[in-house]
């Protein structure tokens, strides 16, 4: 009896200690477990918190989806100063994609006018069915320029020409660019300049004499329908120069001219201010290096003859989501560039470029 008791009460011990060893083990599991789902919570609130901090910031908010915070005062500010990009090219393959975001994004900013640019029948085309859509529905914020660029020059249908240099029009002529261009400009609302036109002895995309032929034709008719030029010229400032002075002489006198995304020199400039002619300035003066010439010329471009621009999405100075490409809001860094290289505050900048350009398009405020 008594060994049995001892061996009865030595199992009893073993078993209460076994049963206390899987008690502690039990409890230390199920405290590990709470300790790492605690600090599993803890990491992912921090990371949490560390990324809206990082995406509240003005340059992570640009390259992210999420909107930017609102602030009443800046939108107020905005509306305040209004202006009129005078120049994007919305059927790129760039901007198309989203036009009407880009465009959106242009008005939230102050941007209320926004001229699209015609390069050829076909941009002019699609920029009219793009205006029509977008001011029928949100407002009349664009405006449209018809035209065929220095580089489309040759796909330019002119008449038969004669022996003389004379145009001489049959009825076995085909439809000419002209008479294209003359509907889109006379039955179109939101036509309301001729261009882009002009001279590119850059590259070259197109003959020198097929781009003399078609830009002389396209100053012909503006001066015929007496409506605005929106000009392109690079490294052919005598050549363009002498095409305006010829038309001149024919007609007596030249629509108003504006020479679009300029990059030349002081000289240039004054050449084209001496004409009466307009500048426009695009993001291209905000670069570092490709831009510093401009800024050193801006000072003696008086601001009565200054209108602003982006040549979106060319001329990009700011990254974005998409690249860098330019769009229609950042025109407010242009008027913040001039405002820099005038000594003059933002303010002024926008009343005034935005008056040159109404008063040049010929838009009422109200449109």
């Amino acid at each position: 009896l008594t060994l049995q008791s001892l061996y009865i009460s030595f199992l009893l011990f073993i078993l209460t200690k076994t049963r206390t060893s899987f008690s502690f083990l039990h409890t230390t599991s199920t405290h590990h477990r709470h300790y790492h789902r605690r600090r599993h919570h803890h990491h992912i609130a921090v990371k949490n918190s560390i990324t809206r901090r990082l995406i509240s910031t003005p340059r992570l908010r640009k390259m992210s989806s999420i909107p930017p915070p609102s602030d009443s005062h800046s939108k107020e500010s905005k509306q305040q100063c209004k202006l009129v990009d005078i120049g994007i090219n919305l059927t790129h393959r760039a901007l198309i994609k989203h036009w009407q975001e880009v465009i959106q994004r242009a008005i939230n900013v102050g941007v209320t006018k926004i001229l699209l640019t015609g390069t050829s029948l076909k941009s002019s085309h699609q920029n009219l069915k793009l205006a029509h859509e977008w001011n029928t529905k949100q407002g009349t914020n664009l405006f449209c320029t018809v035209g065929v660029h220095p580089h489309d020059a040759k796909h330019f249908v002119t008449p038969a020409t004669t022996t003389d240099g004379n145009f001489k029009k049959d009825e076995t002529d085909a439809r000419t660019t002209i008479d294209e261009m003359k509907d889109l400009l006379q039955n179109n609302p939101f036509a309301i300049a001729v261009g882009e036109c002009g001279l590119d002895y850059n590259r070259n995309f197109s003959t020198r004499t097929d781009q003399i032929t078609a830009f002389t034709e396209q100053v012909r008719l503006a001066c015929e329908l007496q409506m605005p030029l929106f000009i392109h010229e690079r490294e052919a400032h005598e050549f363009l120069v002498q095409v305006l002075d010829k038309v001149e002489d024919e007609f007596g006198k030249l629509p108003p001219v504006v020479i679009h995304c300029f990059t030349g020199n002081l000289n240039e400039a004054q050449v084209y201010l001496s004409k009466g002619y307009y500048i426009g300035f695009t993001g291209t003066i905000c670069k570092k290096e490709r831009g510093a010439h401009l800024r050193e010329l801006l000072p003696h471009v008086p601001l009565d003859k200054i209108m602003v621009e982006t040549d979106a999405p060319f001329m990009g100075f700011q990254k974005t989501k998409y690249g860098r490409f330019s769009e229609p809001a950042h025109v407010v860094g242009v008027a913040e560039e001039i405002s820099k290289c005038h000594g003059i505050s933002f303010e002024e900048v926008c009343e005034q470029t935005t008056k040159n350009a109404l008063l040049f398009f010929g838009i009422k405020e109200e449109d």
